[in-house]
């Protein structure tokens, strides 16, 4: 027991002494809009070097916030014990410990298999299928709309897998479970193609409604002075609606086309079982796999192509609020964004 304790307490000293760290290193950072985009892709190391390291917070200890409490989901673990542990049939209490975990990055590309996280192609596919998979933006001939479509690559990060790995010795309950995956579009016939993600996900035909539809004006309200509202698992705030669970969005602008392709992949992922649910009383002890998207239990950073340095945002909340000027003209029109998962656990 000693030993754990040793190691959380560890872990709460270097988030505190990283965050002052950092608070220090953005005052004369790229955090604006001239940024410091690289038009080869940004490469493994520097994306681990532009970690939000202030995103950590809040954390919270015995139900108490570190931090700023708005930044704690909803359905968060709030007592302050919690009784996982049983010898001869006797509960033992542990000290519940919340916190922000990053997780995963996904890449969001027009062109199919580059990577602008290891700043190359990653040389599957033939030309054929690659012309078929290609992405980017155009104007529907039947309607006028302006559409995009986008592949996604999704990677674990390693910072979070350390981070992970060290909370693990201390708790009951693992990060995220799930696979550790690395996940191609490319090679997911659904992720292009209505018709197949719609039946994998039939229930998308009873949020297409126009009420389903107008209701989702409450989400995008509260995901931009609040939090996203997981009830409403259909909606993903300002950016549309989390069906299909494909590569296709509807809105023009760039950065809420990005985030909204790896929001739909985040939704995806969670329907497969593949991100398993790690918030709240019913995760406190063990993770486990959930297929409804759980909004608030995820954050998103842009690290590519203009990072957000100093902050993190929900699901569904408008660009205006956290960075519409974040791509590039021609160069900076693929995205980088990583995943924070929220971890409720049991420490003892």
């Amino acid at each position: 027991m000693t030993k754990r304790w040793t190691i959380v307490l560890a872990l709460i000293f270097v988030a505190l002494g990283a965050s002052g760290f950092a608070s220090a290193a953005v005052t004369g950072g790229s955090d604006a809009g001239g940024g410091g985009g690289r038009s080869h892709g940004p490469g493994f190391a520097a994306l681990v070097s532009e970690l939000c390291i202030n995103c950590m917070y809040p954390i919270t200890i015995a139900g108490v916030p570190m931090g700023n409490s708005a930044g704690v989901p909803a359905e968060a673990y709030r007592p302050s014990l919690c009784w996982c542990k049983h010898v001869f049939g006797i509960p033992i209490p542990g000290i519940p410990y919340g916190g922000w975990i990053p997780e995963r990055m996904i890449e969001t590309v027009r062109s199919p298999y580059d990577s602008p996280i290891f700043g190359t192609n990653l040389g599957g596919g033939s030309s054929s299928t690659s012309a078929m998979l290609r992405g980017g933006s155009a104007s529907d001939s039947n309607t006028g709309i302006e559409q995009g479509f986008s592949n996604m690559h999704v990677f674990r990060y390693p910072a979070g897998e350390i981070y992970g790995d060290m909370l693990a010795a201390a708790c009951l309950s693992n990060t995220s479970g799930g696979a550790d995956l690395v996940y191609l579009s490319e090679i997911d016939p659904s992720w292009s193609k209505d018709s197949l993600s719609l039946f994998l996900t039939p229930e998308a035909a009873l949020f297409a409604t126009k009420p389903a539809q107008l209701a989702c004006m409450a989400d995008a309200a509260a995901s931009n002075v609040y939090q996203p509202i997981d009830p409403m698992f259909w909606c993903m705030g300002s950016w549309g609606s989390a069906y299909p669970q494909n590569g296709a969005t509807g809105p023009t602008d760039i950065p809420r086309q990005a985030a909204f392709t790896a929001a739909h992949a985040i939704a995806m992922l969670q329907r497969r079982m593949l991100i398993n649910k790690t918030m709240g009383a019913d995760a406190i002890c063990n993770a486990y796999p959930e297929p409804v998207l759980t909004k608030s239990m995820f954050k998103l950073e842009q690290l590519w192509p203009v990072p957000e340095l100093t902050g993190d945002h929900w699901i569904g909340q408008d660009p205006n609020v956290w960075g519409e000027f974040r791509y590039r003209p021609y160069t900076g029109e693929d995205f980088v964004q990583l995943i924070w998962q929220w971890l409720d656990c049991c420490a003892y």
